[in-house]
Parts: structure tokens; sequence; C-alpha cells
């Protein structure tokens, strides 16, 4: 029963992902083509966003992954010293 369950939330992920990709390259590739009257505009946030919101986003992972890399290295001298003392 798990594999079923695994398999539809991998499916349901990379759906949301390409969905989230196509959503992203017509906007940030194709709309600044398209008239700035076009209907399809309401669709769509201010171009500006298509470059500050993937900014904010690979700043915040890059400081968990910094973080937690950071408290791994701690972690592991703290627990080398405490060998070599005992």
């Amino acid at each position: 029963a798990s594999s079923g369950q695994d398999k539809a939330l991998g499916a349901t992920l990379l759906l949301s992902s390409v969905a989230l990709f196509l959503y992203y390259t017509i906007w940030a590739l194709i709309m600044p083509f398209v008239d700035d009257g076009h209907p399809l505009h309401e669709y769509f946030p201010d171009r500006s966003y298509a470059i500050k919101i993937p900014v904010v986003i690979l700043l915040v992972g890059l400081t968990v992954v910094f973080t937690f890399l950071s408290l791994v290295m701690i972690k592991s001298n703290s627990s080398k010293k405490s060998v070599k003392k005992a």
C-alpha cells in the first residue's frame, strides 16, 4: 500500500514541478514579448518578480544548507575533541 502512495506522491510532485516550470518559463521568457495591453498579463505578476522571487528562494535555500553543514561540522568537531580527551 505504501508503494502506491509513494507513486501518487511522486506523480503529484512531478506534475506540480512541470506546471510551475511551464508557468515560470512563460512568465519570464514569453510574456516580455507580448503587448502590454494583452489580457494574458492579468495572469502573471509584474516582471520584476521573475527575478526577485528566485533570488530570495536561492538565498534562503543556501542559508539553510550552509547552516545545516555548519552545525554538522561543529558537532563532528566537538565529538572528535571529546574522544581525544577520553
